[in-house]
């Protein structure tokens, strides 16, 4: 039997795991901010899935309210941008059931700690289950009005839950829809393998010049040159030092292109700039940039602060948000996932690695 999922965002993701999964049989209805995404899903009678996935598939409810989209589902899927996670919380907060699942895909670093700390702050006290998948299952973009393309999905992608003492009974769906899924042991482990925090800022500071001019150049192929690929490594660095102090051995981005790619060379650079997956990829025009403004927020920020709660230096993770802050006119930690705003200042190694499998503070 299908269950009752609300989609929470009607982008290129949401859109493409709407459709995917109402063609499984699954109940689907889909929320959206912004009213005109919405009325195209309802002109069109569903979305339109193209690519290797196919067909026209009809949506149970497609709306701006998202009051219509969360009481009675089994699961929430949010695939909104994640520094819109802690929003999304506060919106749906009074809408949220005992024994829902709040799936947030992908969930960046410490995203299903964000998403109960805003309930917490909210008052909002329910038997939830959070999980958070650690990068996109579906490769997809949208090609039209209701119509999004997929041409991957990916494999061997971790996903977690927290409280992890709730195990996966109430996300245990989305194995049997992406079976080659790989349970992670905690959200500490997604997280903490949240690759884009250590790739998209610092090459995007790096190549800044070339993106405020708006000169269209390759991102990751001519972006990525030996000199930006050491400055990459060593926040790498950082991150994987702060995951072993945390007990969780963590992927190494070495490992990450020597595993997930078909690459070539010993060095990094090499590595990226042989992986066709990326010819194409072009930079962003802008300096607005999701790669800073989401990538900051929900990486490197709680990079930092965890390495302050823990006293692990994180040198580069510091200077690149520092280094933002400045061309950006904004402070970067000022809202942020810190230990203090996710509610975990002052717990220590032991007092994290408990709350995160009971979700319970000492």
């Amino acid at each position: 039997m299908g269950l009752k999922i609300g989609m929470i965002g009607a982008g290129n993701l949401g859109q493409a795991m709407a459709a995917h999964l109402a063609l499984e049989g699954h109940e689907v209805s889909i929320y959206n901010r912004t009213k005109a995404r919405v009325d195209e899903i309802n002109e069109r009678g569903g979305i339109l899935i193209e690519g290797v996935l196919q067909g026209l598939a009809p949506m149970h409810l497609a709306t701006s309210d998202i009051s219509q989209v969360v009481p009675g589902r089994d699961m929430l899927i949010v695939t909104v941008p994640a520094s819109s996670h802690r929003a999304i919380a506060q919106l749906s907060a009074h809408y949220l059931e005992d024994g829902q699942a709040v799936v947030l895909h992908p969930g960046h670093t410490f995203g299903a700690i964000d998403f109960f700390a805003a309930l917490e702050q909210k008052g909002v006290d329910r038997d939830i289950t959070f999980a958070e998948i650690q990068t996109s299952l579906l490769t997809s973009r949208l090609t039209g009005p209701a119509r999004v393309n997929v041409s991957a999905i990916k494999n061997a992608l971790p996903i977690s839950v927290f409280p992890a003492d709730h195990g996966f009974g109430r996300v245990e769906m989305l194995f049997q829809v992406y079976p080659s899924s790989i349970r992670a042991p905690d959200v500490l482990k997604t997280g903490l393998d949240n690759l884009n925090a250590t790739v998209h800022p610092p090459v995007t500071l790096l190549n800044l010049g070339q993106i405020d001019r708006a000169e269209k150049f390759l991102y990751y192929w001519e972006g990525f040159t030996p000199a930006v690929s050491r400055l990459v490594e060593a926040v790498d660095r950082e991150r994987v030092a702060l995951a072993r102090a945390l007990g969780v051995e963590p992927i190494t981005i070495q490992e990450f292109f020597s595993t997930a790619y078909e690459t070539k060379g010993e060095a990094l650079w090499e590595k990226v700039r042989s992986n066709t997956a990326y010819s194409e990829i072009t930079a962003p025009t802008t300096v607005n940039t999701r790669l800073i403004y989401e990538d900051l927020p929900t990486g490197l920020v709680p990079y930092a602060s965890l390495g302050q709660e823990l006293g692990v230096p994180t040198p580069n993770c510091r200077a690149l948000i520092q280094i933002a802050n400045e061309i950006f006119r904004r402070d970067f930690w000022k809202g942020a996932r810190t230990m203090r705003n996710l509610g975990l200042s002052g717990l220590g190694p032991e007092g994290i690695i408990n709350f995160v499998h009971t979700g319970k503070r000492p």
